[in-house]
């Protein structure tokens, strides 16, 4: 009988300490509850609870940073050093500071306004220092710079269009502010010649005798299987063609007629009053609406070639099918023949660059249909459309009487 002995290593025994302490307002000497403290560079992070107190557990020995912050508050930061088996109690103390707020964070121009205005306040405490610079130097705001303390500054932003062309301009203004120790930068966008939807798609927006119409199809929503049905949830959703994200992008999004009024009754007025998904201040059109249209871009025969893009998919200039007769887009409408889906069958889109067919707020003619042909409106394309889903273009509602 025999016995073999080993040596054995013996492994370094790590013992851990932690970190407790306290959040309090510097003024109240209330406690904080939900500050954000994060430790490095361990990464590890807290928040403080109703009591103010927070910890942190398991800290290996070693030196490490922790900073505290909350909204309207100044940062803290310690140093501190971990010893093994060690509690430390290591407290905080945050003071308000001024905090800029802007009433506003998008500013749409539309096609012809050249002056908005917003608020600027300070919901923090103390003298707040501002500056504002624009990226274009069309762009003008009154007054560029200014303090406040309990007030607010009412801010005009003035667009000068001279020399401007009809595409859709996205630019911002900064709003540049002192919060503690820390240079805070704000933005507002700036739209000219657009509409903006809930989802923050910018669309460009098109003039036609007395009407403004989208010049591109809506395509707002979260995208859906066609094999899920479009539903009175409080969420819009679009079906794509071919269930494929980049024809939304281009064609727009294909709708229920029930989703795209989002599950209002049909409106048959001369002038629709449904938002429905369209943006605010927009609304689905009726059918006098589209009517109008039609009558003022040259009618049946005519209204066709003026309202559609030019060029073809099979020329590689366009998104119609050959041969897109007559096609010269005089009108801006920019028309695109997004097809439809029918979301009662399995995966059954059709006329993807044949047909640009849209929903009308009435039901009693619920389509507008433009052809790759001279023609415009024709019969619909199917007899039920309960089932289908198509393209959706919104026009702007009239001014308010005041």
């Amino acid at each position: 009988m025999s016995f073999s002995l080993y040596r054995c290593k013996t492994e370094e025994i790590i013992l851990h300490g932690e970190i407790v302490g306290q959040v309090t307002d510097g003024e109240s000497t209330q406690p904080i509850n939900a500050a954000l403290l994060t430790m490095s560079p361990s990464n590890d992070s807290t928040f403080s609870g109703e009591d103010g107190k927070y910890i942190f557990k398991s800290c290996i020995p070693g030196n490490y940073n922790i900073q505290v912050s909350k909204y309207s508050y100044g940062t803290e930061k310690k140093e501190i050093t971990i010893s093994s088996l060690e509690t430390q109690k290591i407290d905080f103390t945050l003071n308000l500071v001024p905090v800029l707020n802007c009433s506003k964070i998008n500013l749409d121009f539309g096609l012809d306004s050249n002056s908005q205005a917003f608020i600027i306040s300070n919901v923090g405490k103390g003298k707040m220092s501002y500056l504002i610079e624009t990226s274009q130097n069309w762009i003008k705001v009154v007054p560029s710079m200014g303090a406040i303390t309990d007030k607010s500054d009412s801010i005009k932003v003035i667009i000068d269009r001279t020399g401007l062309s009809e595409n859709t301009y996205k630019e911002i203004i900064e709003i540049i502010s002192v919060a503690g120790r820390e240079i805070i930068r704000d933005t507002i966008n700036i739209l000219l010649n657009g509409i903006m939807d809930r989802d923050g798609n910018y669309y460009k927006v098109v003039k036609i005798g007395a009407q403004t119409w989208m010049a591109e199809n809506l395509n707002v929503g979260k995208s859906i299987l066609n094999t899920i049905e479009q539903k009175d949830n409080g969420i819009i959703e679009k079906y794509c063609y071919n269930n494929d994200n980049n024809n939304c992008n281009i064609y727009g999004g294909l709708y229920s007629w029930a989703e795209a009024m989002q599950y209002n009754p049909e409106d048959g007025g001369i002038i629709g009053t449904t938002q429905g998904v369209c943006p605010d201040g927009w609304h689905i059109p009726s059918g006098h609406e589209w009517g109008r249209l039609r009558d003022y871009c040259g009618g049946y025969q005519n209204a066709g070639e003026n309202l559609k893009e030019t060029g073809t998919i099979e020329q590689g200039t366009g998104y119609w099918r050959f041969p897109n007769f007559g096609a010269d887009n005089e009108s801006g409408f920019s028309a695109r023949p997004g097809g439809a889906c029918n979301s009662g069958e399995i995966i059954s889109f059709k006329w993807l660059g044949y047909r640009g067919i849209w929903w009308v707020s009435d039901w009693d003619w619920p389509y507008w249909v433009v052809y790759d042909t001279r023609e415009s409106p024709q019969a619909p394309p199917f007899e039920d459309g309960s089932t289908y889903a198509c393209s959706v273009r919104c026009i702007k509602d009239p001014p308010k009487n005041k």
